[in-house]
């Protein structure tokens, strides 16, 4: 996945444009939004700065120009890719991987239906005071915690004050494989919480920096990110959804666990902080991001209030598509569905290709690859909510098929307060 970017490179890049008057407002824009750029919050330059440098987006198949010697390829403990290539890397090493163990443990792919809301919660409730939470404890920057295994470790690092009102953390997390089985990390859902005890934002994508990593035994895997809030600390905690691809349930039933993040505190001073816990939305809201998986192909979502015009709300929308397979596909169309307040559903866009910023054209990704799009939804109300589908095409063994992805319903709200809004597709007493 092209054109990634350190995020304490961003910051450095983010403080120096706040010094120029012209770049002022469209930084402290990314920055206040919030709720809604929290782990993406370098991901948002991604698009200006791959449509600056290298123009229309490149639509057909990449070669491969990084050699990967064979070492690099089985390396066990990959640490933080720096650059494009080293992400690049991180993809082609997980999708061979990957074809490796669905060879050796002969499964089929399509025999993991379990969308990754469902994979959270078939897991068993958590202890508010055990060691997820921590409720009611000071919180420290960092956590360690796992599941079937798999221990994730994750801290943060107070990166400074923006805008005036807007707190930056980095925060970093690691994976390893302590166990026999081979696992892969397919989507993630994270929760941020600010000092009050308030819900910032609720947040769930593919992968993690366009990565969706196999580990074998002893393998490990880290990346880096970002968020903000409005206050001067906060907290976060969330899962990973696995995959396991070799191991003792494979070939039997469902593959898939959710490994969970213990709660960490965002401390602008590094030292343990108290921060109130908080219940995770209802089932009758949804969220302004959405994450969803089909044959592999793995959509997430989300959407922002952009204008109001002539009596319709306009929204800016924002996916990524991950192809976790072992075999090359290719993004043939598009459509989006709107449902309004009055539970009216629309398809409101439509047509060839990826749609958004590239309109017509066709998108092919390699084994492992990933990319994003961006557009825009017209509602009806101020408040709605929104699936995308993609018509996708699978190659593999000599022959083609179609399938239809899709990114699973999101919340679309024009209050950017507002982080849940009720979810009017399955429940009719909302209007």
């Amino acid at each position: 996945m092209r054109g990634f970017l350190g995020l304490a490179a961003l910051v450095a890049v983010l403080a120096a444009l706040l010094q120029a008057p012209h770049a002022n407002s469209r930084v402290l824009r990314w920055l206040s939004r919030g709720r809604e750029v929290l782990e993406e919050i370098y991901l948002l330059a991604l698009g200006d700065v791959s449509v600056k440098t290298r123009g229309a987006f490149e639509l057909e198949k990449e070669s491969a120009s990084f050699d990967v010697s064979s070492a690099q390829r089985d390396e066990l403990k990959q640490p933080l890719a720096k650059n494009e290539e080293e992400i690049d890397h991180q993809q082609r090493v997980s999708a061979q991987r990957y074809a490796a163990a669905k060879q050796e443990a002969q499964f089929e792919e399509e025999s993991i239906p379990l969308p990754p809301d469902e994979i959270r919660r078939s897991m068993p409730p958590i202890d508010r005071r055990g060691p997820e939470l921590r409720c009611g404890e000071l919180l420290p920057t960092e956590s360690r915690l796992v599941t079937r295994m798999v221990e994730i470790h994750t801290r943060s690092v107070f990166q400074g004050a923006f805008g005036g009102n807007q707190y930056v953390w980095k925060y970093f997390v690691t994976f390893t494989n302590r166990g026999e089985e081979t696992v892969q990390m397919l989507t993630r859902h994270w929760i941020f919480v600010d000092a009050k005890g308030n819900l910032n934002a609720e947040v769930k994508g593919p992968g993690a920096r366009g990565v969706t990593p196999v580990l074998p035994p002893g393998g490990e895997w880290s990346y880096e990110s970002g968020t903000s809030l409005d206050t001067v600390f906060g907290s976060m905690h969330g899962s990973f959804q696995f995959d396991i691809l070799k191991g003792s349930t494979s070939g039997s039933g469902s593959r898939s666990f959710s490994a969970r993040v213990g709660r960490l505190a965002l401390s602008n001073d590094g030292k343990p902080k108290d921060v109130p816990c908080i219940e995770e939305a209802s089932e009758g809201l949804l969220p302004l991001t959405s994450v969803l998986s089909l044959e592999r192909v793995i959509l997430g979502a989300r959407g922002e209030f952009h204008m109001a015009k002539d009596g319709l709300y306009y929204f800016q929308y924002d996916v990524q598509i991950n192809n976790a397979r072992d075999t090359e596909i290719e993004v043939l169309g598009h459509s989006w569905e709107v449902v309004d307040q009055e539970q009216r559903h629309e398809i409101v866009v439509a047509g060839d290709g990826v749609g958004g910023i590239y309109k017509h054209r066709r998108r092919a990704l390699a084994a492992g690859d990933a990319f994003r799009v961006s557009g825009q939804l017209p509602a009806k109300t101020r408040f709605a909510n929104a699936q995308g589908t993609y018509r996708v095409l699978i190659r593999e063994n000599g022959a083609e098929r179609e399938i239809e992805a899709r990114a699973d319903f999101m919340g679309l709200s024009v209050d950017k307060a507002i982080t849940h809004v009720p979810n009017f597709v399955s429940d009719p007493s909302f209007q």
